[in-house]
């Protein structure tokens, strides 16, 4: 059975994303701080079963890397797909080397760093897209299906949403079959799927990340 690595679990993207791994009958490998934030996943999931919990410190690559070592030891399960928005270095590699014909790395990045809007957080974003660019060259050739949601549309818990309303936003599990038609599309390679409404979460909206070149050359000259 197939397992996808979630980094930042806890989270509401997280939640979506495990609960999609697991509509999908695949299980999930989630690094999680601490056990509060283990315990809140189980809480919005409804679910421990599929879910193996591991601690660390999702901002530290180093700590990140620590999980991979103990994927490769045998320690924890070993895993096809990631999805998050760090831990590219420490995890890629893995994949290309475990050489699974599906393997997929998915990384979220949000409207925030077109708009200008909220600072900080959105020139983050700006790194995040030049790096699902790098990557889309970088993995061409691999067996991992690189690809980036951007998603331009407030999701929350499921919870939440029942609670305070739908308007403007979705639900955790409504985001979720985004991210189940990436795992089962292998034709969505390379791709930037635009999510800005619940309009686009059915029926995707993708198309290629990189502009069209003459790759091959560029290969052949220069990697």
């Amino acid at each position: 059975m197939e397992t996808v690595l979630v980094v930042g679990a806890s989270g509401n993207i997280g939640v979506s994303v495990i609960i999609a791994a697991l509509r999908s009958g695949r299980r999930v490998l989630a690094i999680v701080r601490n056990s509060a934030a283990e315990q809140k996943i189980v809480q919005h999931v409804g679910t421990k079963d599929g879910i193996t919990f591991v601690e660390a410190q999702v901002t530290d690559e180093s700590s990140v890397q620590k999980v991979v070592d103990r994927v490769k030891a045998g320690e924890l399960p070993d895993f096809q797909h990631v999805y998050s928005a760090v831990a590219y270095r420490a995890t890629i590699s893995y994949l290309i080397d475990q050489g699974y014909a599906n393997a997929t790395w998915t990384l979220v990045t949000g409207s925030l760093g077109d708009l200008g809007f909220a600072g900080v957080t959105a020139i983050s974003q700006g790194a995040l897209f030049s790096l699902a660019s790098v990557a889309c060259l970088e993995n061409l050739k691999t067996n991992v299906r690189f690809n980036e949601v951007y998603l331009g549309y407030r999701v929350d818990y499921d919870s939440v949403v029942e609670e305070e309303g739908g308007v403007n936003r979705m639900k955790s599990s409504e985001f979720a079959h985004v991210y189940e038609t990436i795992l089962a599309n292998r034709d969505i390679r390379g791709c930037r799927i635009t999510v800005s409404g619940p309009e686009d979460v059915d029926q995707l909206k993708y198309k290629k990340k990189l502009p069209d070149y003459d790759y091959d050359s560029l290969f052949a000259e220069y990697m």
